[in-house]
């Protein structure tokens, strides 16, 4: 059974409350959870018992949340083999903006390019049309977790 490393990149909270709310369902469902909100690498297991899941926001144009910044540079500079790192991304942002879930695509590229295994279609949460994020984990919530069992 997996232990399910939720990394968070946040600026006004929306993404810690969508990773808690997701942490909840995954523990209900018998798994184990940990949450980053100051994620660093080393603190990160890399194998395939300890998938990470990244939920974060996009700040600015299209930038990191500052607590995520650190962690994205972090993999860019020491490019760590994550061949066995399965992941998914979840990516909050608003469809008014150009650069709508940049963060969370950027971080998928990111990982991909860090051979890391993406295991779920990056899901995408607006919070113009769903101003409690924590809805749309429940939405799709259950198609998502069937790529993990």
């Amino acid at each position: 059974m997996y232990t399910f490393e939720l990394i968070v990149g946040t600026t006004l909270g929306s993404a810690e409350y969508t990773a808690d709310h997701l942490a909840e369902k995954l523990i209900d469902q018998g798994f184990q959870v940990n949450i980053h909100l100051d994620p660093k690498l080393e603190n990160l297991p890399i194998d395939k018992n300890h998938p990470w899941i990244i939920c974060t926001a996009t700040h600015g144009a299209g930038d990191y949340p500052e607590n995520i910044a650190p962690f994205a540079q972090q993999l860019q500079q020491s490019k760590p083999d994550l061949s066995l790192v399965q992941y998914s991304v979840i990516a909050l942002g608003s469809k008014s903006y150009d650069q709508f879930c940049f963060a969370g695509h950027k971080i998928d590229l990111q990982l991909a390019e860090l051979s890391a295994n993406r295991k779920a279609e990056i899901v995408e949460i607006c919070t113009l049309e769903t101003p409690i994020p924590e809805d749309a984990i429940d939405e799709c919530y259950p198609q998502w977790l069937k790529n993990w069992l």
